[in-house]
């Protein structure tokens, strides 16, 4: 293994860029106009720089210092492969940066993505995201204003996390005048992708949207504060930790855990990889595939085994265990709407599924 402690003594290369410090403000118009990253993207971009700054004020932007710094992040910083690969993100743009600048730019030749490691991600079950939706919490007022409405637009929010599985930042950003709630649908626009995008919901949701937009400026943002301003995710994070342990949910709950619940549920369920990263807005398919190791290799292997030309060739049992979890997957036994019999033994599987009469 090499000791990354001597890489931090190297005897200085005579390079055009040496005492590096990249301008942040031209770098920012850089990767604004010519790179077309979306505003998160930018500011994570811009944030990082400023750690690679402080590293390479007295440094020369060389290959071999590039190598010394990647080797302080990951043996003395000890961060994790997601992490450097945030900083290999921000040297790529760099490299674009210094060619349009007319900057010796092979500071990052021969450099490859970290391995990632296995995400372990801890999802929240049906009966828990239920479990947090049943729970009250007492808002009094702030400077004289009655904020008991927060209660019921922290449930609509939660509500929204978890059935669209959006990032909480597109919630956060979404106008009124992007909801078409006769449609169910919502539409994200400046999204982290910087691509607009529409996701879709249920009546009982579209109920609780209108509820809280009715008789407001379509200009305004459909999830706001007790001032009327968008919601911190700080403050969000805060009342669903509370909201958690009133539900007896000893997991760590946070925003982007709805998203990755909602992402796990329909690839457990079956649904098509390519279309849940359409659904989450991921860019590349690969992206939802790196996100979701965390799923069972049995779930996988299940799905392989869906396709019609190989499933003619498996175990009819796999095809039944199959049919039997797809049926599950949709909690029959919470939906009052249905009546149902599920049968199985040794010839195979009887489903009977009926809508109850409405009275």
């Amino acid at each position: 293994m090499i000791n990354s402690s001597s890489y931090f003594h190297l005897q200085a290369i005579p390079s055009p860029l040496r005492g590096t410090m990249i301008d942040e403000k031209d770098f920012y118009s850089f990767i604004s106009t010519k790179e077309g990253l979306a505003d998160n993207s930018i500011k994570n971009c811009i944030k990082t720089l400023r750690h690679i700054n402080k590293w390479f004020f007295d440094k020369d932007l060389n290959k071999e210092n590039t190598e010394a710094f990647f080797l302080f992040l990951k043996y003395d910083k000890k961060l994790k492969p997601n992490t450097l690969n945030a900083y290999l993100f921000v040297f790529r743009h760099l490299v674009s940066y210094c060619k349009d600048r007319g900057l010796p730019y092979d500071f990052l030749e021969g450099f490859k993505a970290f391995k990632k490691t296995k995400p372990d991600i801890i999802i929240l079950t049906l009966n828990e995201i239920e479990a947090i939706l049943e729970t009250e919490l007492a808002y009094g007022k702030f400077y004289g204003k009655d904020c008991s409405f927060l209660d019921f637009r922290d449930k609509t929010l939660i509500r929204f996390l978890a059935f669209t599985g959006c990032r909480f930042s597109e919630a956060r950003d979404l106008k009124i005048k992007h909801l078409d709630l006769s449609a169910g649908r919502a539409i994200f626009v400046e999204t982290k992708t910087n691509e607009n995008r529409s996701v879709f919901f249920a009546e009982d949701l579209a109920s609780s949207l209108k509820k809280l937009t009715e008789g407001r400026d379509p200009e305004d943002l459909v999830f706001t504060n007790s001032l009327g301003r968008r919601v911190y995710e700080s403050d969000f994070s805060a009342q669903l930790k509370k909201r958690a342990i009133q539900a007896g949910i000893t997991k760590r709950v946070y925003p982007h855990l709805f998203r990755h619940s909602f992402a796990t549920q329909l690839l457990m369920s079956g649904v098509d990889v390519a279309v849940v990263s359409k659904i989450l807005g991921h860019k590349d398919v690969r992206t939802t595939v790196d996100n979701y190791l965390h799923l069972a290799d049995e779930t996988l292997k299940e799905a392989t085994f869906m396709h019609p030309l190989i499933r003619k060739n498996v175990d009819p049992s796999l095809t039944l265990k199959s049919v039997k979890k797809s049926f599950e997957s949709f909690h029959f036994e919470t939906d009052k709407r249905f009546r149902y019999s599920f049968n199985q033994d040794e010839k195979g599987i009887k489903i009977e599924l009926l809508l109850n009469q409405r009275s």
